[in-house]
């Protein structure tokens, strides 16, 4: 949670009415939970005005000492706003294709390392710091590409696909709270290892497609410290990334597991890790239940803030991800629908969209990109803000292809829609 400072002085209560293009305003909330608006992010169009309006937003908080302030309207910076734009745009492609590599390195390493816990065999530790190392690179390179790529699900191989989005997300956010290169590395080195004490418990268990007995449960509860047990004797394995594998469970109010240890008890890499594990595990398929969209789990998350998540790692993890994060599958007020591709930071209600359906519901023999931040600037461009989350399984959609599809196919062609 923010800690009040001398900079809530310059902080400007404004009635959404008055707000300009050019003003920086705060967080904003809506009632169910979602984050609108990141702090301190510029306005940039009245399309953003309008969809904070449409949403029953009333009124908003102002940094009264950048941009526009309602009382002096001082002029905007002169910023090649759109030059920007561009620039992020290429390098988040252009890092899309070696991030493509990067996770495909990590899921084969991955898989390498847990089925030889599981077989009892002794892991390549150089295997997994080689991969953490993989994965940090890339996301110091452009930290959303890869982050991008932490959408791509898959049933059949579940745990070791898990261990790589929660390497991802894990070492994401604690890129944005600006831990050393050093430190991100050891995390992601635990993200990789945090659920091997699963390779412990049978495989009936962890696959029962029905409820689980409390015993079987008991069994499951006790995988963070069967996973420490795994590598007590490793020599390598960085204290962070240890507790990581024993803390990934226990949950900010004490009710986790396995001791019950609450708040500050917690170390942060614990408190990343939870959040990264539940996002993940609730945005996937499993054999007792069907993923829920990445928007559904991001409410949930965000409205367990000081109960079961840390309010700080929430809003960081937040923001990160977008309201409409990457894999995302929207229906405009077009009528057309498709596939979030990539997240405009700043603007979290504007991300680019692969068309995959036109407005009357058929699917389109060429995917198109329609860039929302560019085309809500537009006269008419209130036309294209995002109407809903569908459920891609209902419109036999896997967006896993398409976020890969997107590394060559967006970056080396220009499928803007015109």
């Amino acid at each position: 949670m923010r800690e009040n400072n001398k900079e809530e002085v310059h902080l400007e209560e404004v009635d959404i009415n008055d707000v300009k293009v050019g003003m920086y305003i705060e967080d904003v909330i809506e009632g169910d939970g979602r984050l609108l608006v990141s702090e301190n992010r510029i306005i940039q169009n009245t399309g953003q005005v309008e969809d904070l309006r449409r949403k029953g937003i009333k009124k908003v908080r102002v940094d009264i000492q950048k941009g526009k302030d309602v009382g002096r309207l001082i002029a905007t910076p002169d910023v090649n706003v759109e030059t920007d734009q561009h620039k992020r745009e290429f390098e988040y492609y252009k890092e899309l294709d070696k991030a493509v590599e990067v996770h495909k390195e990590g899921l084969e390493r991955a898989t390498r390392v847990l089925k030889a816990i599981r077989e009892g065999k002794p892991f390549s530790l150089t295997t997994i710091k080689s991969a953490a190392q993989d994965i940090v690179d890339s996301i110091m390179r452009n930290p959303d590409a890869l982050l991008s790529l932490s959408q791509l699900k898959d049933y059949d191989n579940y745990t070791y696909i898990h261990s790589v989005n929660v390497a991802i997300l894990t070492v994401s956010v604690a890129y944005h709270l600006d831990y050393s290169e050093e430190r991100l590395i050891e995390i992601g080195m635990g993200g990789l290892l945090h659920d091997i004490g699963k390779m412990r418990v049978p495989e009936e268990i962890l696959n029962k497609p029905g409820k689980l007995t409390d015993s079987e449960f008991a069994i499951i509860k006790r995988h963070p410290e069967l996973g420490l047990e795994s590598i007590l004797d490793q020599r390598g394995i960085p204290d962070i990334a240890r507790k990581m594998v024993l803390q990934h469970h226990e949950r900010y109010n004490g009710k986790g597991y396995p001791f019950g240890i609450k708040g500050e008890r917690i170390h942060e890499v614990g408190l990343i890790s939870a959040v990264a594990d539940v996002y993940d595990a609730l945005t996937s398929d499993r054999i007792y239940k069907a993923a829920w969209t990445p928007q559904k789990a991001l409410a949930t998350i965000f409205k367990q803030r000081d109960k079961d998540y840390s309010s700080k790692i929430v809003e960081i993890f937040t923001k990160m991800m977008g309201v409409y994060p990457v894999g995302s599958f929207v229906k405009l007020a077009t009528g057309e629908m498709g596939v979030v591709v990539r997240i405009e930071q700043g603007a979290l209600l504007a991300p680019d969209v692969l068309v995959l359906f036109d407005k009357y519901g058929k699917r389109v023999k060429d995917p198109y990109k329609v860039g929302l931040y560019k085309k809500l600037a537009e006269k008419d461009g209130e036309k294209y803000r995002i109407e809903m989350s569908l459920n891609p399984r209902a419109f036999n959609i896997d967006v896993g292809d398409y976020i890969v599809k997107t590394s060559g196919l967006l970056y080396n062609k220009n499928l803007d829609k015109k």
